[in-house]
């Protein structure tokens, strides 16, 4: 019999937040060409517009998305970025400068770069297994997974690419909102180093977790396989 064990959102473990601090996320920037394009001009105003879309290959995935659009919301609010969230994936338009298919044009005014992001949450469960004659205990998994994109939107022609991931194992009911959030701030990082919220840390306050992701949260659990 399979014993399939998930927290969606319960509490933030002090281990899985230790754990968390200790991981890189693997990062594909070819040729630098992100870093050569000034994404700020010198008073610091944004030279560009973002647009991004969320969605897991499953339900528990998926439903983790308001972290990257509580962050990237927060973000481009205080750097006054405009910033667009497709809910559909399905709605950018990869043959005509990665734009998205219905309003690229409002947005993109006065721009010069279009950024594209796709980020995709990864949780998968632990289990225990007592019928393949094997055994013992497989640990979760959590992480995600984000390509980007940017264009000149003078003609469309993409002038960089990237793409971060992260994928580990967590502790047994870990909180899998940190790992979700980190991989927000290594987008962020990557398109705004000089970005530095004050008091910004890896875990997330119960009050601000909406649905399923706050049950629970607050409550002591066992660590212990």
């Amino acid at each position: 019999m399979t014993q399939l064990h998930l927290a969606v959102g319960p509490a933030t473990l002090g281990v899985a937040a230790l754990l968390l601090a200790g991981c890189a996320t693997s990062a594909s920037n070819r040729g630098g060409a992100l870093e050569q394009l000034h994404l700020f001009d010198a008073s610091g105003a944004a030279r560009f517009s973002l647009y991004y879309s969320c969605a897991g290959q499953v339900v528990s995935e998926t439903e983790l998305c308001w972290v990257p659009s509580k962050y990237f919301s927060l973000w481009a609010n205080e750097r006054h970025i405009v910033l667009t969230e497709l809910t559909n994936p399905a709605a950018f338009d990869a043959k005509n400068g990665g734009g998205p298919a219905t309003q690229p044009s409002r947005t993109d005014a006065g721009m010069d770069y279009r950024v594209l992001v796709r980020f995709a949450p990864f949780v998968t469960a632990s289990y225990t297994s007592e019928n393949t004659g094997m055994g013992g205990f497989v640990p979760p998994k959590v992480g995600y997974q984000a390509d980007m994109y940017v264009y000149a939107t003078a003609d469309g022609r993409l002038v960089a690419q990237s793409d971060y991931h992260h994928k580990t194992d967590a502790p047994f009911k870990a909180d899998s909102v940190p790992y979700i959030k980190a991989g927000v701030r290594a987008i962020v990082a990557a398109l705004d180093p000089a970005y530095a919220p004050v008091g910004d840390s890896g875990t997330v306050p119960c009050a601000e977790r909406p649905g399923r992701s706050a049950q629970g949260c607050g409550e002591r659990t066992d660590t212990r396989h």
